[in-house]
């Protein structure tokens, strides 16, 4: 098992409250799903099976933008593939993708 921690960070925030989103993580060698919605704040932690992984994010994300202005929006983010083999945590960074 492997502890990995995703962390959502975009150019148009200077602050990421709360993320209410669905992260999916798919072992590409044995079709696997895992989902998890256990953000806080900005940052999800979830261990997995060692492996090779896609990963997809979907869900609302609420931020203070650079005029001080509070934003909520509808976003997605993907990675098509990610290598989780070390035995420490290990740290991805995704920016959302705002479809709204």
């Amino acid at each position: 098992m492997v502890e990995t921690s995703i962390t959502l960070n975009s150019a148009d925030a200077t602050q990421i409250d709360r993320v209410q989103a669905t992260a999916t993580f798919t072992n590409l060698n044995t079709k696997q799903v895992i989902s998890s919605t256990n953000f806080y704040g900005n940052k999800l932690t979830e261990k997995v099976l060692r492996g090779a992984y896609q990963i997809s994010i979907d869900g609302i994300i609420r931020y203070t933008d650079k005029n001080n202005e509070v934003k909520v929006r509808s976003f997605r983010s993907k990675t098509d593939f990610v290598s989780l083999v070390n035995s420490k945590e290990q740290s991805i960074e995704m920016q959302p993708i705002f479809i709204d």
